[in-house]
């Protein structure tokens, strides 16, 4: 029975969050998995509740790019690296996370490279994973479209990766750098009532200055994520935790075939925290660092009295989006059915009858048909 309250944020007043700004070894998933260890022991020392990754950060974004012309020892180096540093979920690897989470008594959400734990696929994605404050994974979140050439290395996920998680701290949810960018996956985001939002990147970038296409983002005025995640606040009425990576180029090992060839100049982080009114509560800031914040419920309240995007302030009489439930990421690739599940029964007594056969005995024959072994080809043995 309810007893006349609808909280928010779990009831809590404010609830203090961390994002870690700080780099994980490269594409070495024992050594970053151990440096996240001790980050998450040092956030909640610091009295954070909610402790976020940044994009990848376990371990490590592709910052280097692919193309037919590429050197074929060092791209199969590169593929091969990539492969061994996904992580497997769940596993021994987010166990260890998990029992980070619980020595912490925080929720952590860490952005990392997944492999599909499906036998037959091998596809990698990047993924988001949830560990409540007991070290249960409660969830992940693969981004539902790599961005570019990102295309090579992820694959897509689906309409399950779209879900809010209701904790104690208030409604928790994610996306993945340019997903921000999906005006409908967003929406639907808003629409599951987040409270508090996640959003991740490689880094804090500019995309018109050059000479590269990214290029740091210095005084944090042109990184589109930066407008995006303050929209995300304002539009969502929540608060948002915009966690931007950082990579040092004494963390790439020498023997990485890629080294001294990647793009990692605009990976000196940018993270900030945002209210919703789409206000910063701290950041944006550079460097290796561990970034606060303290969320205060009654923000979250205010706002929400004047625009309420899934409640007062919409009109589902003119528009709403409806959201594809199918989720072929959790199926098997290869599905059995048997030859009476492709044909209704109606079809079988008709023929059964025509031929003046018992449908009983038809059924049988034709059963014990498809189950014989399949003949070596060429033989023509009945």
């Amino acid at each position: 029975m309810s007893i006349g309250k609808k909280p928010v944020l779990g009831g809590r007043d404010a609830v203090k969050v961390a994002i870690v700004q700080k780099a994980p070894r490269f594409l070495d998933k024992e050594a970053s998995l151990a440096r996240a260890e001790t980050y998450i022991a040092e956030a909640a020392a610091g009295g954070a509740e909610l402790i976020v990754f940044p994009e990848v950060w376990l371990a490590g974004y592709p910052y280097w790019t692919e193309g037919w012309d590429s050197s074929l020892q060092t791209w199969a180096g590169g593929r091969i690296a990539f492969r061994d540093a996904a992580v497997l979920a769940p596993s021994e690897d987010t166990e260890r996370l998990g029992a980070a989470a619980r020595r912490a008594g925080s929720y952590v959400v860490m952005g990392c490279n997944e492999i599909d734990p499906r036998p037959e696929v091998s596809t990698i994605y990047n993924t988001l994973l949830f560990f409540d404050r007991d070290g249960r994974l409660m969830g992940r979140h693969r981004k539902t479209m790599p961005t570019f050439t990102e295309r090579l290395f992820w694959g897509q996920g689906d309409a399950a990766d779209l879900q809010v998680f209701d904790t104690d701290i208030g409604r928790l949810g994610g996306l993945i750098c340019g997903e921000h960018l999906m005006t409908l996956v967003r929406a639907a985001m808003i629409g599951l009532g987040e409270e508090i939002h996640v959003a991740v990147f490689p880094g804090a970038f500019a995309l018109h200055t050059g000479p590269s296409l990214e290029e740091w983002d210095a005084d944090h005025r042109s990184f589109w994520g930066h407008a995006s995640v303050r929209a995300h606040a304002l539009e969502a009425g929540a608060f948002v935790l915009s966690a931007c990576g950082i990579t040092d180029e004494s963390d790439i090992p020498d023997t990485f075939p890629h080294k001294g060839k990647m793009n990692i100049r605009y990976a000196r982080g940018g993270s900030s925290i945002i209210a919703p009114l789409g206000i910063p509560l701290a950041g944006p800031v550079e460097g290796p660092q561990i970034v606060y914040g303290n969320l205060e419920a009654w923000m979250i309240k205010a706002w929400k009295s004047i625009i309420d995007t899934a409640g007062h302030y919409s009109r589902p009489d003119i528009v709403r989006l409806v959201v594809n439930s199918q989720s072929p990421s959790r199926e098997s690739v290869v599905s059995y059915r048997s030859f009476f599940e492709t044909v209704s029964p109606q079809v079988l007594a008709d023929a059964a009858d025509a031929h003046e056969v018992d449908a009983s005995r038809a059924e049988r024959l034709i059963d014990q048909a498809l189950r014989r072994p399949a003949l070596p080809v060429g033989n023509t043995t009945v």
